[in-house]
């Protein structure tokens, strides 16, 4: 067999070797004993080797990222600092304890799935980031994310990384909270509005019950806001969003301004008796409303003309066709005079 024919032979190190018939590289001291080091055959697979495991607790020590060290049963055989301090215990403590028991339920499977494919040898060196939670040993939940990394050996070995997503998601859920809110009112604003629509259209439908919408306009709205001002007049539109904020069922259902001095309220699982039982709370909070710690006199107030449509039976084809029978059944209010509650049937 001639030398370029040869199978490649790698060292298992921690750094890119060269063929066993040439000059391996040369290893860290500090680390390793280079007599010691063992060699595997990949079959001519080029790349990176492994370390020793002996070697392991100083490699990860000096990661800049929270790292553990499993074995196929779960058993963690070491941990830096980071990932000790991250899990609320002691490196020497977390040694030898059981990693599946630190996750949240819900995700124990998608981690046993994975050593399953470490196993069966189908489970690629380094799979992607997956966001998971765990339980930390004060109680504390945690989400993070988890990215994991699959050493061959006899017994394989998984590399945990874990990043701490908390402050993460804390952010994201602020800016999606920013970007679905009102700001003047604190209401839902349109874009999030037409959104739970659509979610509550499917969700009803597919359980076969009833879904209502209401529509609120201020009567006269704009003579106060010509009479007393833009900013009496984004105060009054504040108040009014509270007073039909209360009148929304607690956990059922989406209260938004829909536009201007127009709101709108998606009531699940409300059939026409129901939604408009709500309407009428609405018009009595909002008729209950006094604006003399505003300045105003006491004798002023504001009313609502209300139009709401309920899906039962399939009478609307899509949630939007909802949305305008309400629509229309609110015009018809304000030709009946205003201050009053009209239905689309």
């Amino acid at each position: 067999m001639t030398r370029s024919a040869q199978p490649k032979r790698l060292y298992l190190t921690s750094a890119p070797v060269s063929e066993a018939n040439g000059s391996p590289a040369e290893l860290n001291p500090s680390l390793y004993n280079r007599n010691d080091v063992s060699r595997i055959d990949f079959s001519g697979a080029g790349g990176y080797a492994v370390p020793h495991l002996e070697s392991l607790p100083a490699l990860i020590e000096y990661l800049s990222e929270a790292v553990l060290v499993v074995n196929s049963s779960g058993s963690i055989v070491c941990i830096n600092s980071k990932a000790a301090q991250f899990l609320g215990h002691t490196q020497g403590a977390l040694r030898g304890h059981c990693w599946p028991d630190f996750l949240v339920k819900r995700y124990q499977p998608h981690y046993h799935n994975l050593v399953d494919m470490g196993r069966r040898g189908v489970l690629s060196q380094q799979q992607k980031p997956t966001e998971m939670a765990i339980i930390c040993v004060n109680g504390d939940i945690k989400d993070i994310e988890l990215t994991l990394s699959y050493l061959p050996s006899d017994d394989p070995l998984l590399v945990i990384v874990m990043r701490d997503l908390t402050s993460h998601k804390a952010e994201c859920y602020k800016l999606h909270t920013l970007a679905c809110t009102d700001p003047l009112t604190a209401l839902a604003n349109r874009r999030h509005f037409d959104q739970m629509l659509q979610n509550y259209w499917d969700e009803c439908n597919k359980t076969q019950s009833p879904v209502s919408v209401l529509i609120v306009d201020v009567d006269h709205f704009k003579q106060f806001n010509d009479q007393y001002g833009h900013i009496q007049g984004d105060e009054c539109l504040r108040r009014i969003a509270a007073a039909i904020s209360l009148a929304v069922p607690r956990g059922q259902g989406l209260a938004a301004r829909y536009g201007g001095e127009e709101f709108a309220l998606i009531l699940p699982y409300h059939d026409e008796a129901m939604a408009k039982a709500v309407a009428v709370k609405v018009q009595h909070y909002v008729s209950q409303l006094k604006f003399s710690e505003q300045g105003l006199s006491d004798d002023i107030s504001v009313a609502v003309s209300q139009g709401f449509a309920s899906e039962i039976n399939g009478q609307f084809r899509t949630p939007f066709a909802m949305l305008c029978a309400a629509d229309t059944a609110l015009y018809r209010a304000k030709a009946e005079g205003r201050n009053c509650i009209s239905s689309s049937c």
